[in-house]
């Protein structure tokens, strides 16, 4: 059977995987969040840490472009900067806790990766013509 897809679908539904690896970092970021709550850490009834990062990746899903990747980027470098500004992200590692310690190891990771990846699809060479 043939694929029936015109060339304009086939570039509109790949994504760079840059891009791939942002949508990622947000995901990553949101889970370790919930795992921090499910391992005891104290967080509001609707933590943003875990929904602004679902929110760009959805807007990132919906509109793959230079303004929802620096969304994304935006959001990676604003809770990255609360997370290494607020004691808690310290007293979190420290804590003897082990499932909190991995989710908080998880969370500064998925930040990192999401601002180099974030940056990566940005300054992507050509693809914002």
């Amino acid at each position: 059977m043939e694929n029936t897809k015109s060339t304009r679908e086939a570039a509109t539904t790949a994504r760079p995987p840059a891009v791939t690896a942002t949508l990622s970092a947000l995901l990553l970021l949101a889970v370790s969040i919930v795992g921090q709550i499910a391992a005891g850490a104290d967080y509001p009834a609707v933590p943003p840490g875990v929904v602004i990062p679902l929110v760009a990746g959805g807007l990132l899903l919906w509109r793959t472009n230079r303004w929802t990747v620096g969304l994304a980027l935006g959001v990676g470098l604003f809770i990255g900067v609360g997370a290494l500004l607020t004691p808690n992200t310290g007293d979190h590692l420290s804590s003897g806790n082990g499932a909190l310690i991995v989710s908080t190891g998880a969370e500064l990771v998925a930040l990192a990766a999401l601002v180099v990846a974030g940056a990566a699809a940005q300054l992507r060479k050509g693809a914002w013509a």
